[in-house]
């Protein structure tokens, strides 16, 4: 198919949240290109103007660790974007491949990873979206953010308070759980979520249903394993902190996963921050919902469509039971989408689908050559120092 007389595809790459991925080439200028078409059942208004913003939202930020926007436009009646080529594979099928990976290894993806995120959000741009699936990883080992196709500027009002709230359950922050927009530091959580999973092979929360799952989200302690050097494990609690004011920032992020916090000592991380009362928090909101408003969460296709279906409300009555995660399971979770509203429950139910891959059941060392300890201050976003 040959694309606004100059953009050509041949093979189909995989799929994203709102199209197909072609590679491509553009004639022009003689140079691959990987072209994403809008899938024709979302031709809507709505989904038109999403595909739009994720043209204008990744073409704002220029860093070597997102996938750079070539161009955008409308051709033989379909939505296309065209992006930079990537020649390897998301970090989601490095997890499928080789299970838990190392800590060096994972803390140098997450760097990359914290690295484009600071791009992003010095544009205001928040990706709200951030998983295994939207990291791809090059031939050359270098890391990048893919799909902003629900990415938002804080600042845009172009969707509704209203309006359908979209993630990925097992790594949707607290606060966008229980309704609140997504900030900078939602995405850090998020990161902290996928740390977590490139350490252990699955993300810290797991449930039979979306609902369980943000509930632990809320509710729940991460169990970190016993067997993570101190550091780590101090640098996972902080991002995954249920008050997003006690996350550190991609920058402080990326120089804590270079300084390897595993020389920071255990009496140091049993002393934690003080935190808001979010089981507080969402006894409010738990109040609002018996009152009238109601909040309902659906589970979405691999292709990520928008049509939410209600499954029971988050009522949290009583803490979320813990059980203990293996640190290495025998299989890479299929992790769902879901898609929370402020509207009425709708009728049809979108099934979850997704390949599931086996990883390696073999322990892997975690030894590692660790950075430095890193200080005391939690918003330097320079390489920390000794406090």
């Amino acid at each position: 198919m040959l694309l606004a007389e100059r953009y050509r595809t041949t093979e189909i790459l995989g799929h994203g949240g709102m199209g197909e991925v072609y590679r491509g080439c553009d004639e022009l200028l003689g140079r691959p290109v990987a072209v994403k078409l809008l899938r024709p059942d979302l031709s809507d208004p709505f989904a038109a103007a999403r595909f739009r913003r994720e043209a204008r939202a990744a073409a704002m930020v220029k860093d070597p660790h997102v996938v750079s926007v070539y161009d955008f436009g409308h051709s033989n009646g379909e939505y296309f974007l065209v992006m930079e080529l990537m020649e390897g594979r998301s970090v989601a099928h490095e997890l499928a491949l080789h299970g838990p990976l190392d800590p060096d290894r994972a803390l140098g993806i997450v760097r990359q990873v914290a690295a484009g995120l600071a791009a992003a959000h010095r544009h205001d741009i928040v990706h709200r979206d951030i998983k295994p699936d939207n990291l791809l990883v090059d031939v050359d080992g270098s890391v990048k953010i893919a799909d902003f196709g629900i990415a938002r500027s804080p600042t845009d009002q172009t969707i509704t308070s209203s309006g359908p709230i979209l993630g990925t359950s097992h790594y949707l922050a607290p606060e966008r759980a229980l309704g609140h927009p997504a900030t900078a530091a939602s995405d850090v959580y998020a990161l902290g979520c996928v740390l977590y999973q490139l350490l252990t092979g699955h993300p810290p929360f797991q449930g039979d249903d979306p609902t369980t799952v943000l509930s632990q989200h809320v509710e729940a302690a991460p169990v970190i394993p016993d067997e993570l050097p101190a550091g780590v494990a101090h640098l996972l609690r902080r991002m995954l902190s249920k008050d997003p004011s006690d996350r550190p920032g991609p920058v402080e992020v990326s120089a804590w996963t270079i300084d390897t916090a595993s020389e920071v000592p255990t009496a140091e991380l049993a002393v934690p921050r003080p935190r808001r009362n979010w089981r507080s928090v969402f006894a409010v909101l738990a109040a609002v919902i018996v009152t009238g408003s109601v909040v309902t969460a659906g589970v979405l296709a691999d292709e990520r469509t928008d049509e939410p279906v209600a499954p029971p409300n988050i009522v949290p009555s009583q803490p979320v039971q813990q059980v203990r995660p293996s640190a290495r399971p025998t299989t890479v979770p299929t992790v769902p989408t879901v898609t929370i509203t402020k509207s009425a429950p709708a009728t049809r139910k979108s099934r979850t689908t997704g390949p599931t891959a086996s990883s390696s059941t073999s322990a892997r060392p975690t030894t590692t050559t660790t950075p430095e300890r890193p200080g005391k201050g939690t918003t330097k976003s320079k390489k920390p120092g000794k406090g």
